[in-house]
């Protein structure tokens, strides 16, 4: 009971994520708002991109789905949503928003970019003032973190703020690399940038949220706001707040976002066990006082620690090192190495045919679920390509297709990483490493830098299983 608990309020979609992990076509999505249009029936895509039959069928039906989801959308439907459960909301909406940005992507076409622009026009419309002059998204807590004597509290969910930044960040690098669409829409690209940097990202380090953890970085702990009940977020929570953080400094400049995505990158590997030199990680770790549970002095609030026991969790705590890793900063071609380890012969069976997969610890069993793959990793070892991108996992992203969820939203990260990253990774194996060279060109930077790197050595690290580990009798 203890783990269902525990799944039930971390999870952020659980049955979503099972879904989408075990490839099923059903998901949330299937459900969404549809205007009745079919997809588009003259889909150019950019010179180079690199296709069979199949694959144009796979990114024209994803394409149609992005589109058909944008011009459905009424202000109706995203005022309900969010207010039902603005976590839920990001999740899912900001998902099938995201895919008009790799829509342009795929096609140089900026119709793509106005429909996101539009789309996004309705949710920044039900934006409101909070009690601290933030602007945020407010609505009820998921279900389980429902408070019993305020079924109606309405808050503002930290998640969600960082996949707004996420989407945003990600309109305005694209928007800013057509220079006659970033004349155009100067205003909002103008827009974006301030709702980030004064709202979304500020906040929540004067919300009390961020807690810097001496010599391993720092973390985020606490979701709801106004509840006050905090406790240091998951690896795949956190993932969310890095790759925000990251995609807000290409497009600002401003490096405090890097230190930031730093600072989580170095919390993460503080938390890695070096084993047969492989990586092995915990789904959760204790940070800090915070995470004593209030009634038990020796027990932790999350009532149990293991490794992520969904494939889609595994899949985004490792985004945090391997995005840090293609900016050139933190992790190196050695932790790459342990990552690749982990996914050939820790988390699949070795079989291209066949793959059934397992945790970081190679287990399996009842609570173990989903696709314990990441396609980053796959882009640096031939034989994780082919299982990543080939045999059966291709044919299934053909068979889904028709899907509006397994074709449209959730088949981003495959044709992402497919069709965008793969040919970038292949001329240089960290794509932004420029950004980090001109980080560290910073002598502030470099010793900020230099002050958090460190590499990990055996054994690594040891998740305490109780507070008096960690901190000893008092």
């Amino acid at each position: 009971m203890a783990m269902r608990r525990w799944i039930g309020t971390w999870a952020c979609g659980w049955a979503l994520l099972v879904t989408a992990a075990s490839g099923q076509n059903a998901g949330p999505a299937d459900a969404s708002p549809s205007s009745g249009e079919s997809a588009p029936t003259a889909i150019r895509f950019v010179d180079g991109l690199t296709m069979d039959a199949d694959d144009r069928v796979v990114l024209e039906r994803f394409i149609g789905h992005a589109v058909v989801y944008a011009r459905g959308l009424t202000q109706e439907q995203v005022l309900a949503r969010c207010r039902e459960a603005p976590e839920m909301f990001a999740w899912v909406e900001f998902r099938h928003l995201n895919c008009l940005n790799v829509a342009y992507q795929l096609t140089g076409d900026t119709q793509y970019l106005d429909l996101l622009r539009d789309g996004f026009a309705l949710v920044r419309a039900i934006m409101t003032t909070g009690p601290d002059e933030y602007l945020g998204w407010y609505g009820k807590p998921i279900e389980p973190r429902r408070l019993k004597d305020q079924p109606d509290l309405q808050i503002d969910e930290l998640q969600m703020n960082f996949r707004a930044i996420s989407l945003l960040a990600g309109w305005v690098e694209l928007a800013r690399s057509n220079e006659g669409y970033a004349a155009r829409n100067a205003e909002t690209v103008r827009a974006y940038v301030e709702l980030m940097e004064k709202h979304l990202f500020p906040k929540w380090d004067a919300r009390g949220h961020f807690a810097e953890i001496p010599g391993r970085g720092g973390v985020y702990y606490g979701l709801d706001y106004p509840i006050p009940t905090k406790v240091t977020l998951s690896h795949e929570k956190l993932s969310i707040m890095v790759d925000g953080l990251l995609r807000l400094h290409r497009v600002t400049g401003r490096d405090v976002y890097l230190r930031r995505a730093l600072q989580v990158g170095a919390w993460f590997k503080s938390n890695l066990a070096l084993k047969e030199d492989h990586y092995e990680w915990m789904s959760w770790a204790p940070a800090g006082k915070w995470d004593v549970h209030p009634d038990k002095p020796d027990a932790w609030r999350v009532g149990w620690i293991a490794p992520d026991p969904n494939g889609p969790w595994y899949v985004t705590s490792l985004s945090i090192a391997l995005n840090l890793y293609q900016h050139g900063l933190l992790f190196t071609d050695a932790d790459l190495e342990r990552f690749v380890k982990t996914q050939k012969t820790m988390c699949w069976n070795g079989d291209l045919e066949r793959p059934e997969y397992r945790t970081v610890a190679g287990a399996t069993g009842k609570w173990i679920k989903g696709r314990f793959l990441s396609y980053q990793v796959a882009h640096y070892d031939p034989v994780l390509r082919r299982l990543a991108f080939d045999g059966p996992h291709e044919a299934e992203q053909l068979k889904g297709s028709s899907s509006s969820w397994a074709g449209g939203a959730n088949a981003q990260d495959y044709i992402c990483e497919k069709f965008l990253m793969a040919p970038r990774v292949a001329k240089h194996p960290k794509p932004y490493a420029s950004v980090g060279e001109r980080f560290l060109a910073d002598k502030g930077n470099k010793d900020f830098y230099d002050g958090l790197f460190f590499e990990v050595t055996a054994p690594g690290a040891a998740t305490p299983r109780t507070p008096r580990e960690m901190f000893g009798r008092e």
